[in-house]
Parts: C-alpha cells; sequence; structure tokens
C-alpha cells in the first residue's frame, strides 16, 4: 500500500471525524502490552494543548505508519485532567449528559496508545533551543512542536465584566454554572412575591442562542422570567445557514427571548437593589451598561444572571506561547502558511483558535481545529521522514506535506429540550426532535476516539429516545410526561 493512499484516507477519515475505528486498526497493529513508550526514541514530537485541535492530532500522528525502529515519542500537554467536549457542556450542565460522555480525562482517552501525558501549563517556548519550559519548573525538548493551545477568555477590556459575568467556556464554567441554577432552583421554590428574574447573555452566536433557549427552558416554569441576548453584530447566527438561522430566530421569538442587536456591552456595574427581594442572595448579579453602535445611545439592563459566550480573545500578555520570538498578529495568533507550518520555522506547526493560517481567515470553531488536526499531523509525519536517511528518493513523492482545505460539512445547534436544528451542505435540512437525536449521534461519531464514541452513542441514545417517546405519548394525548432530574 502506498504511503500517500494511507495519508489520503487518514486525513479524509479524520475530517469527517468517522476515524476511530481506522486508528484502532494501527494503535492495534503496533500496540504494546502498556501505554509507556518501550522503545529508544529518535525524534521528540511535542502537542501543547488538549482541546480538539490537539488531541486529534497526537492521536493521528500516533496512528501513521513510522518504521517500528524509528517510532517518535509523543506528548501531549494540557493544563487539564480532561479533554471537554464542548458541544455538549450545556447538556453536561443539566445533568442530560454524563462527565465521562463529555469531559473524559486524557489517561483515559491516551491509554494504549503509546502517547505520554503531561498535566502542567506552559510558561514560555524557547524556539532557539528546541525547549518547552512548564510553569511547574520542568521543561520539555523537542524535535517538531505542534501548538494548539486555543485562545484565552479576555473580559478584561470591559470594566466590571470579569468580576461579574460567567463565561460559559470550560469544564469549570460549566460546574459554576449548574451550582448557580441549583441554588436559583431553591430561590424560585421560595419564592412568595414573584419578582422578574433576568437572565442576560452576551453574544447572539451559535453558543448564545443554544444557551438563551435552554435557559429559557431550563427556568421557564418561573412566570417573571425575563433572557436577553446582547449581540455586537448586526443579525443574530449572522454566521449560520439561512435555515439554521431561520429556525433559531423563529425558535428565539416563540420562547419570548429579547434580543438586541447592534448593540454593545461598555461596562458592568454592582445591582444595588433599594430593598431585599428574592433573588438578593445570586452571586454574580449586576446592571450592564450597553451601547448602541450607530446611535451612541446608552441603556442599563438589570441582571440577575449574566452569561457571557461572545469571542474569545488572546490575552496577548506575555506567558504561554506568548512567551516567545514566534510571529504573532495582533490579537497574539501564530500566523502560519498554507501548510499549518509557524513562519519561519521549519519544525513547529499551530492550528485552531491560536493559529492564524496566512490569507485565508478561518473561523474560531471546533470544526476547523478538527480538520486541521489529521492535516498538522500528517506534514509533521512528512517532515520526520523526508529527513530520514534510509528514506529511498522513489518513495519522497509519497511523502509530501499537504496544504490545509477546510470542507463545511454543516453546522448543528440545540435549540432546547429536545429541539435543535441540523443544516448540511444544502442537502440536508433538519430540527424538531428529529435533529436532537441526529445531532448527539452525530457527535457521538465525532468524539475522538471510539472508546468515548460508545459511551456517547448508548448514553445519549438511551435518553433521546426516552424523551421522543415521552413526547409521542403526550401528542397521544396520554398522561406519561418528561421528568428531567436537575443533579
Amino acid at each position: 500500500m502506498k504511503i500517500s493512499y494511507i495519508s489520503t484516507t487518514i486525513i479524509f477519515l479524520r475530517s469527517i471525524s468517522v476515524t476511530s475505528a481506522f486508528t484502532t486498526t494501527f494503535q492495534d497493529y503496533r500496540r504494546t502490552s502498556s501505554s509507556s513508550v518501550l522503545y529508544e526514541s529518535t525524534h521528540e514530537i511535542c502537542v501543547l494543548g488538549g482541546g480538539f485541535g490537539g488531541l486529534n492530532t497526537a492521536l493521528t500522528l500516533s496512528s501513521l505508519p513510522f518504521p517500528e525502529e524509528k517510532k517518535p515519542t509523543i506528548t501531549l500537554v494540557d493544563n487539564k485532567e480532561r479533554f471537554v467536549f464542548l458541544p455538549l457542556l450545556y447538556e453536561l450542565c443539566v445533568g442530560d449528559a454524563s462527565l465521562d460522555e463529555v469531559a473524559p480525562t486524557f489517561e483515559s482517552l491516551l491509554d494504549g496508545t503509546g502517547i505520554k501525558f503531561e498535566q502542567a501549563s506552559v510558561a514560555g517556548i524557547d524556539a532557539d533551543q528546541q525547549n518547552i519550559y512548564l510553569e511547574n519548573k520542568e521543561k520539555l525538548k523537542y524535535d517538531s512542536l505542534v501548538v494548539a493551545t486555543g485562545a484565552s477568555v479576555n473580559l478584561e477590556f470591559i470594566k466590571g465584566a470579569e468580576k461579574y459575568a460567567l463565561p460559559f467556556y470550560t469544564l469549570d464554567d460549566c460546574l459554576e454554572l449548574k451550582k448557580r441554577l441549583t441554588f436559583l432552583d431553591a430561590l424560585i421554590a421560595t419564592s412568595t412575591s414573584k419578582e422578574e428574574l433576568n437572565v442576560v447573555i452576551v453574544g447572539g452566536g451559535y453558543s448564545g442562542v443554544e444557551l438563551a433557549l435552554n435557559m429559557k427552558e431550563r427556568l421557564g416554569s418561573y412566570e417573571n422570567l425575563n433572557v436577553t441576548i446582547v449581540h455586537r453584530g448586526n443579525e443574530i447566527l449572522e454566521y449560520a445557514t439561512d435555515f439554521n438561522r431561520n429556525t433559531g430566530v423563529r425558535r428565539l421569538e416563540d420562547n419570548g427571548v429579547k434580543t438586541l442587536t447592534g448593540v454593545s456591552v461598555v461596562e458592568v456595574l454592582e445591582l444595588e437593589s433599594e430593598s431585599q427581594n428574592d433573588f438578593s442572595e445570586l452571586k454574580g448579579r449586576c446592571k450592564i451598561v450597553v451601547e448602541n453602535g450607530s446611535s451612541k445611545e446608552q441603556d442599563i439592563l438589570n441582571a440577575d444572571l449574566l452569561l457571557w459566550t461572545a469571542g474569545s480573545m488572546s490575552t496577548n500578555v506575555q506567558k504561554g506561547i506568548l512567551n516567545s520570538k514566534l510571529p504573532r498578529d495582533a490579537s497574539g495568533r501564530l500566523v502560519t502558511d498554507s501548510y499549518l507550518k509557524v513562519k519561519d520555522y521549519d519544525n513547529i506547526f499551530a492550528l485552531g483558535d491560536c493559529a492564524r493560517v496566512k490569507k485565508v481567515p478561518f473561523g474560531a470553531t471546533a470544526a476547523v481545529a478538527m480538520q486541521q488536526a489529521p492535516c498538522a499531523a500528517w506534514n509533521v509525519y512528512s517532515q520526520v521522514m523526508l529527513n530520514d536517511e534510509d528514506i529511498k528518493e522513489g518513495e519522497k513523492e509519497n511523502l509530501q506535506p499537504i496544504p490545509f482545505s477546510y470542507l463545511n460539512l454543516g453546522e448543528m445547534m440545540t435549540l432546547g429540550g429536545d429541539d435543535a436544528t441540523i443544516s448540511s451542505m444544502g442537502v440536508v435540512e433538519v430540527n424538531g426532535i428529529a435533529a436532537s437525536v441526529l445531532r448527539r449521534i452525530i457527535y457521538a461519531v465525532r468524539m475522538p476516539t471510539l472508546q468515548q464514541g460508545l459511551t456517547a452513542a448508548i448514553s445519549s441514545s438511551s435518553k433521546r429516545f426516552e424523551s421522543v417517546l415521552s413526547s409521542s405519548s403526550k401528542k397521544s394525548g396520554g398522561k406519561s410526561k418528561k421528568i428531567i432530574t436537575w443533579k
């Protein structure tokens, strides 16, 4: 089998995220009885960041057919213990998905792959000496480096936002929201005066709309609930397909979610109540100063709960990958060529939210990172193999690097409970319960490993079909009701 065929197959399958079985085939071929590397490595490959881009790059590298006697050491570095499948973070928050399904440990994901895992934060990179300095004072040597550390959420540029807003990007954010909702349940249960409950969500993209509709369902039993989206752009879901945008906007209107477009948050202040009310004890209550982008008129919104989903930004502070001489743009993203190779450095690659491919803007999405991962992995493999003196001249044509090309496979959104919308390549357009079931099945397929995919498929399928049966019972006049336990 030619190497070019192997590479093309791996990259195609990884790109559409159905490669678990294919990857397992390679891993079974070369797997030892232990996950530790038992050979003397000739090449050190280090991957920084265990998100969609970094984890899939490491897994793809581990599946590529390096010569048995020259297998590299692959080390994955992340400051967290768990990988987080971000699209299902809200489901985890409300108990509709399990921790192992949404946030498995790296140790469990990498078991048997030969990939080493280092839980640590990166303090800096010495590109000249090819060293990575960790905040635990350790140092890692690399021959090839892949940077996929994502982008930091920066709320410092808006006064008060960092103190009062709850971002919704990480597992810690998810658990904090879950804790606040549980506390809010107790307040609602004892409420007698029926004060207004105001939830404000900053950001009208996919995450903002999903969170708004799910908050509306989660707290919908409270009759004086107000959910508001504040969006700087001119329209909600401005980058979505027409089908998904129209479906999303219609759901927002049907559920009474208020949307403010063309409006920016300029300051967040403490909410001072003249008297104690039902929700005075809530953490993070605030008032938000917003400004209309065209008229410059300002208004104030009260928020008992302020959630932040607006675009994440790099802080550009000298730490981590920014504590290096690697070339960056104004936002702190590493600048790469079309092969995802960092400018001026032949052995450093970057992908995902922390990188900007030269002259080709890609969205900061999981879909982009997941498709960049096999491309970056192959190009690292190509570089290593082409520098191998034992590779014959005739074999080198099959080992050439490949440029990254993004294929938009479509998009999916949850619209609260058993409702979702899916649009794919102008061919598949579906919403409602069917889209909700299909969304979870597709996400199960996209999990980074076969084991996690099976866990997700079994867990989500049972819950989805229970919900479908419950819904069917309602429509047929049955007395069965959907029961949700908020854990």
